[in-house]
């Protein structure tokens, strides 16, 4: 039996949307929970950036491993694992367990996204496959935009607990599609070892044009996962905003990206690839001036602030990675292992520093989108004198 390609298409999207409603529902909840733990929000951030951290593990090593032994048989198992822990972590009694619920969680989470985007690698090509990394980046960023808000009328109505149904019932839906993949795919599989599989990632990372271009896109993730860890303090406690209007400051500065993500992938079609990375880099640059600027003044002015470099993350998944995949550097699962193993571990990066106990929590995102834009400077630096072989530029 084929599945649908819609139905198949379907699964990708809410697959991609894993991490989003991992962290975001229980967000506007952070304050309620460490007083519920009894412990501080350094200790307990750990349960957002723990559980990136191991999703990336996750990622890396479950995408090669799907390269052996087929999409299906590593995504029906990840799913299995990120439900059950979902529900351990709505039971949880103590930080320590749920920090350990949270990193088994997130394993899990790390093979659908692994499977996911290597079957958008294995099964669409060309403009199809340009199309479905748009849906997947448009449909994806509602998980940022709709959680928080979902969020807090389940805490409101019930507690912070049930937060956590929500993932577990929608990996069951994503298991009961997943059975229908056909088991044949890929169809060329790895023959080697396991071990052997996980050691394929080092001719591709080997391809220092493949690296480079895949660190510009991937490390974007480092100020906005940044910014996502820390926004309910900033908020809530730096602003004083209600649960209720966080969620919609979050929600507006997510739709904001996706409709920018629209305009860019127009422009992308007048500049070319390397001119989309001009682009990037200056809305990046935008960024960091308005955070040293007018941040502090309100929690619109500190939503604006972040708004370009929403625009760029969001736009990765449909043009940067859209770019990096179209590149013959090795198989399906293990590029889809680097670029979201390099993005979560980004992301993780910048979770660590937009928490530490800093004055104003602005002051740690500006240090991330800081951090990154010299990082993308010297990146596009290296490409302009040396040159590239990518296909494309």
């Amino acid at each position: 039996m084929r599945i649908p390609r819609a139905l198949l298409v379907a699964e990708i999207v809410v697959l991609g949307m894993f991490a989003p409603i991992s962290i975001d529902l229980y967000l506007p909840a952070l304050g309620e929970m460490v007083e519920f733990f009894g412990t501080t929000e350094s200790v307990l951030n750990m349960t957002i950036y723990m559980f990136m951290f191991s999703m990336a593990l996750g990622v890396l090593l479950l995408g090669p491993v799907s390269d052996k032994y087929g999409r299906r048989n590593v995504l029906v198992p990840s799913l299995v694992l990120y439900a059950s822990m979902s529900l351990c972590c709505s039971f949880a009694t103590s930080v320590e367990s749920l920090i350990l619920f949270r990193v088994l969680q997130a394993f899990g989470a790390g093979g659908g996204l692994a499977t996911s985007f290597a079957l958008v690698r294995d099964c669409f090509q060309g403009s199809e496959r340009s199309r479905i990394l748009a849906i997947n980046s448009a449909i994806g960023v509602l998980g940022p935009v709709v959680s928080p808000s979902v969020g807090t009328v389940i805490i409101e109505a019930i507690d912070w607990q049930a937060t956590f149904w929500i993932p577990a019932l929608v990996a069951l839906v994503c298991l009961v599609i997943g059975l229908l993949i056909p088991g044949d795919i890929p169809s060329e599989r790895y023959s080697g070892s396991i071990i052997g599989s996980v050691r394929s990632l080092l001719p591709i990372l080997g391809n220092l044009d493949f690296t480079r271009l895949t660190l510009m896109m991937t490390t974007l993730s480092l100020p906005v996962l940044g910014y996502v860890a820390v926004s309910s303090y900033i908020y809530q406690g730096g602003f004083g905003v209600s649960r209720t209007e966080y969620s919609l400051y979050l929600a507006a500065v997510m739709i904001i990206g996706v409709m920018g993500m629209m305009v860019l992938r127009k422009v992308r079609d007048r500049v070319g690839n390397r001119g989309i990375l001009v682009v990037f880099m200056s809305l990046l640059a935008l960024t960091c001036l308005l955070l040293v600027t007018v941040s502090g003044n309100g929690p619109l002015f500190f939503m604006l602030a972040m708004a370009p470099v929403v625009i760029v993350s969001s736009s990765v998944r449909a043009i940067g990675f859209d770019i990096l995949m179209s590149q013959d550097v090795g198989k399906s699962g293990a590029v889809s292992s680097i670029l979201n193993f390099t993005t979560y571990m980004f992301g993780t990066l910048g979770m660590v520093i937009a928490s530490m106990p800093w004055d104003d929590y602005i002051h740690g995102v500006a240090l991330c989108a800081f951090g990154v834009l010299v990082l993308y400077v010297v990146l596009w630096s290296t490409i302009r004198i040396r040159g590239t072989r990518l296909t494309g530029f």
